[in-house]
Order: structure tokens, then sequence, then C-alpha cells
């Protein structure tokens, strides 16, 4: 059935761009569970029919209005009743003027079982025909309306997708590292003078120009020594400095390498503040959008359920109503059968009697 017009008063009233047919269907099967189901008969359906003793696959709900074989109502029994209801031996022995139906697996099973000339029906009301036709098709709104406001008020959740979160900085090694090696001092090689010559032509030989001459030679030698040693200390300083230089800017580097981890760590520190602060400000709108959505869709509840409850009301109210009419139109017709003259017996021929 049509429900194109629910729709578009469901979508006018929470602004919706397209209402959910669910909701629309679980509102109709709602008001079909909530009103009672003489005030539904409008809408009342017969199923398929069962006509060789099978069972008609119907689950147990809330919309069955009557169960009928062979247009004789069938009166509901507990399953486990079933086998007594079709036993003709039992005072509870089902017969075709006093049928009856239980519930079994999701089917409705009759007693007695149907045949070709006593057909079961089960009559039930189709909520579909709770449509734009319906004089109940508000409260199919305001129910549908109340989901669709739960929906809402649901979704609004905190979206965090546009406040990225500050990545961590990479900091450096900090460590002095540089290639140069430690310089190493090598001392010149070369073989010590023979100071046991020079003493024996002192004290043994006492010969003055051969003490002279071993005197010069190892003068010789101590002078060319101190000149390679001197030779060795220039090479070692020279790449001392060279070390030492190297030194100083691998310290130099370390130094600027900290100060430019200090500042990550700084503006890091400064991102995570910016970004608490901006989701403690989402967190407290969405809280004040929460109590905003919640206290509007708890009033409009309140007020779809009291909608809802005086279509119920109205409608039996025009139920008790109808029944009023009936019963005073009884009463008057038998009021009007009783006035009437009552026909009079026809009048017996008296007997003679002889003496």
């Amino acid at each position: 059935m049509a429900t194109t017009n629910i729709e578009l008063d469901i979508e006018n009233i929470t602004g919706v761009s397209d209402a959910d047919d669910q909701f629309v269907i679980s509102a109709q099967k709602f008001v079909v569970a909530s009103v009672p189901k003489d005030l539904l008969m409008f809408a009342q359906k017969a199923s398929s029919p069962s006509t060789d003793g099978s069972a008609i696959s119907f689950s147990v709900n809330d919309s069955i209005t009557d169960v009928q074989r062979n247009g004789y109502s069938c009166t509901e029994i507990p399953m486990s009743d079933a086998v007594w209801a079709l036993d003709s031996s039992s005072l509870r022995f089902a017969t075709a003027k006093r049928p009856v139906f239980y519930h079994k697996q999701g089917s409705v099973h009759f007693a007695p079982v149907t045949d070709g000339s006593n057909a079961g029906y089960v009559f039930y009301v189709d909520f579909s025909k709770i449509d734009d036709d319906s004089d109940l098709r508000n409260a199919v709104v305001y129910h549908a309306c109340a989901s669709e406001f739960t929906k809402i008020s649901t979704g609004k959740t905190i979206d965090y997708s546009d406040t990225p979160v500050p990545s961590e900085p990479t900091l450096q090694d900090n460590s002095i590292s540089f290639s140069t090696s430690v310089p190493t001092f090598t001392p010149p090689v070369m073989s010590a003078p023979d100071f046991g010559d020079t003493d024996n032509w002192i004290s043994t030989e006492e010969d003055s120009e051969m003490l002279a001459s071993r005197v010069q030679e190892i003068n010789s030698k101590v002078n060319e020594y101190s000149a390679r040693m001197a030779e060795s200390q220039a090479v070692f300083n020279k790449e001392n400095a060279e070390y030492q230089a190297q030194l100083q800017v691998s310290i130099q580097n370390a130094q600027l390498s900290s100060k430019n981890d200090a500042n990550k760590l700084q503006k890091y520190s400064a991102e995570i503040s910016s970004y608490q602060q901006d989701n403690q400000s989402k967190i407290a709108k969405f809280n004040s959008d929460l109590q905003s959505y919640t206290s509007e869709v708890s009033n409009k509840l309140q007020d779809y359920s009291a909608k809802i409850q005086k279509a119920v009301v109205d409608y039996g109210w025009m139920e008790a109503r109808a029944k009023t009419l009936n019963e005073q139109y009884n009463n008057a017709f038998v009021a009007m059968a009783g006035s009437q003259p009552k026909a009079q017996p026809a009048p017996q021929p008296q007997r003679q009697y002889r003496r």
C-alpha cells in the first residue's frame, strides 16, 4: 500500500531528506499491536486456504483476528491439548461446529483437520493497509518521527577527522662523532751512542785526540737525534691540531642539533596543547548538542505518545458509541414489537351434553 504522503510528513517534521522505510513499517506494526483488533477490521486479510489437512504457516503474533474452519470460528488451545482434540474418544474432541486451532513451529494447525469441503483460514490485520488512506496514518507518522529523531540524536557523535593528531618529532643523535683518528706520537729510531768506547779512551788509553774524536761523534749523534725528535714533534703537533679542530666542530654540531631538538619538542608540546583544547571545545559542544537533541526527542516522544493514545481512545469511543446505538436500536425494536396487539385465540365451539 502507498505510504508516499506518510513519508513526506515525516520528512517535513524531522527535516530528514529521505524517511527510513523500515521506520514506517515498524510504526505500522506498532499501530496494529496497539489498537484493538475490532477497530481494524477494515485492514483484515485472509491467508491462503488449507484444504488437505495441512497447517498454515503463520508465526505467533498479535495481528491474528480469527481462525476459521468451514466458516466456524476456531477456539485456540495449547499445543499440548492437540492430542485430545484429535481423539474421538475424548471429551475434548473437536467437532466440525466446534473446531479448535493451535500453534506449532510457526504454523497454525486445525482440529478437526481440514479437507476439500472444510477449508481452513487465518484472518489477520495487514499492517501495510495502515497507509496514506487510513485514518490512523497520523499515528504512523508520529511513531516513525520519534524513531527518526532518535537516530538523529544518536548520530551526533564527535568528529575528530578535521583535527589532525600532531606527529611526534624525530630527534637527532646528539653524541659526538667524527672520523679523525686520535694522533699518535712516533719518536725517531736511532742507535744509542757508545759511551763505553769513550770511557776506554779517557781511562785507559789517555789519548786526548781519540777522546775528542769520540766526543765529537757522540755530539753529532745527539744533534741528529734532537733534530729527528723535533721533526716527529712537529708532525704530532700538526696532527693533534687537526684532531682538536675536528673535535671542536663535532662538539659544536652536537650542540646545534640539541638546540634544534629542543625547538622541535617545544613546537610539539604547543601542538599537543592546541589539539587538546580543540577537542575539549568539540566535546563541550557535543554535550550541549546532545542535551538539546535529547530534550527535543523526549518532548516529541511525549507528544507523539499522547497523540497515539488519543487516537486509540477516539477509536474506542467510536466503538462504544456504535455499541450504544446498536443497543438503543435493539431496545427500540423490542419496544415496538411489544406494543403490537396480540392475536386473539379463535372461539371454541361449546359442547352440548344430553341428559
